[in-house]
């Protein structure tokens, strides 16, 4: 079976350890879809809509047993926290159906530093470009202060109280802590 991996699943040494019968076998990169992050990796779809480019993410693909499936499954919080898609190659040195994970949830959150460099070794045992792991991190952090910004700008105009009020929550949306910003936040 193939399977394509993007996130922390491209560091062979974690491999080695997850999955002792995986193989790697090439890098390469997926069209149509791009790379953001959750607080952990996903792929989301990427038609050009947005930036008049069709996206790309670059991946390691591994040739795995069902033992490793089962394992990887384990691993990805399956089928809680990420699903399985397939998706058709038919690339060089690779041709029939790869399994993909993908996040149930979407959002935007900075992964933990300790889970991309993970991801960044990754990169580099399947010589993959690592200029698209640093967008995606650009990315989320801008998404991130954006909402920080938003969020700002609504407490300046109010007196609830950041930390006393609401705080955020681990997506960035926040939390009514006082009947006060529970109010407020519901708008009555």
């Amino acid at each position: 079976m193939l399977y394509g991996a993007y996130g922390a699943n491209l560091n062979m040494a974690n491999m080695e350890v997850r999955c002792p019968k995986a193989q790697p076998m090439i890098g390469f990169m997926l069209e149509g879809y791009r790379l953001v992050f959750n607080s952990v990796a996903d792929i989301v779809k990427d038609d050009g809509k947005n930036i008049n480019t069709i996206g790309s993410v670059p991946i390691g693909l591994w040739k795995i047993t069902k033992e490793c499936e089962k394992s990887l499954d384990r691993f990805e919080g399956f089928p809680y926290l990420y699903k399985k898609i397939y998706i058709n190659l038919d690339i060089p040195g690779a041709k029939g159906k790869c399994m993909f994970y993908v996040m149930r949830n979407k959002g935007v959150a900075l992964p933990p530093a300790h889970y991309f460099n993970t991801i960044a070794q990754g990169y580099e045992d399947f010589g993959l470009d690592k200029d698209y792991l640093n967008w995606a991190v650009h990315e989320a952090d801008q998404m991130q202060k954006n909402k920080l910004d938003v969020f700002r700008k609504l407490a300046d105009n109010d007196d609830l109280e950041l930390g006393v009020d609401w705080e955020y929550d681990w997506d960035g949306s926040h939390i009514p802590l006082t009947d006060k910003a529970k109010r407020r936040i519901n708008h009555e």
